[in-house]
């Protein structure tokens, strides 16, 4: 099975949420707190890349060829109302959701970050306050509507996989709404696909972990 996908977030999505298989046990609760946060930006200019293969496994789907293009969105760690980010490494993103180096500040590349594969998904807006900081600034925001959810992926892309570092963390991607930042800011990043410059300015989606409580077949 070989499709395309449109975009990497350095995190990246494809697809709508397919539930093809049984319900599948958790390891255990999640500590959603003790869990990184991601607030993702839109990335405004890049270097043009070629475009790379991957095989991508995951509970919903197995053995997927994609062919992915260019990153959407890179998110940067996030604490929620003043929460400390435990875990201060960075990750890009839009359907295949990528660990990434932030060339910055001496940050190491992140080791202990799962790659994700987020789907398409529809539910109500949340409707909730909350007040994000990173590196690129500090914005009180109201979270709306799930826009992805995002699966633990096993990657193979040429000849190396990827395994899942932790298998019950996913993450549910939210809307957020609030008055912009207008400053751009520029940074070298690398991953398994590029080492490059980005530019980003405005933010788009708050990513939060999330546990999955099993899944059933939809017609």
């Amino acid at each position: 099975m070989k499709r395309t996908m449109r975009g990497v977030m350095a995190l990246a999505l494809l697809g709508f949420l397919l539930a093809i298989g049984a319900p599948t046990a958790q390891a255990g609760p999640v500590n959603f707190e003790k869990e990184t946060h991601f607030r993702c930006y839109t990335i405004s200019k890049q270097t043009p890349q070629p475009a790379q293969t991957v095989t991508l496994s995951d509970e919903f789907l197995q053995n997927v060829t994609l062919t992915v293009d260019e990153p959407l969105q890179f998110c940067a760690p996030t604490s929620k109302n003043g929460l400390p980010i435990l875990a201060p490494e960075a990750v890009g993103a839009r359907v295949l959701l990528v660990p990434t180096q932030k060339l910055v500040g001496g940050l190491g590349f992140p080791t202990r970050l799962n790659h994700y594969w987020c789907y398409d998904v529809t539910g109500a807006p949340v409707d909730t306050t909350v007040t994000l900081a990173d590196q690129f600034g500090s914005d009180t925001v109201q979270v709306e509507q799930p826009e992805y959810f995002c699966n633990p992926v096993v990657k193979v892309h040429n000849g190396v996989t990827t395994r899942i570092e932790e298998k019950q963390v996913h993450l549910t991607c939210y809307d957020i709404k609030a008055p912009q930042r207008t400053e751009a800011t520029s940074f070298g990043v690398m991953n398994q696909f590029e080492s490059d410059t980005f530019t980003i300015t405005s933010w788009d989606i708050l990513c939060a972990p999330a546990q999955k409580l099993g899944f059933e077949p939809v017609s």
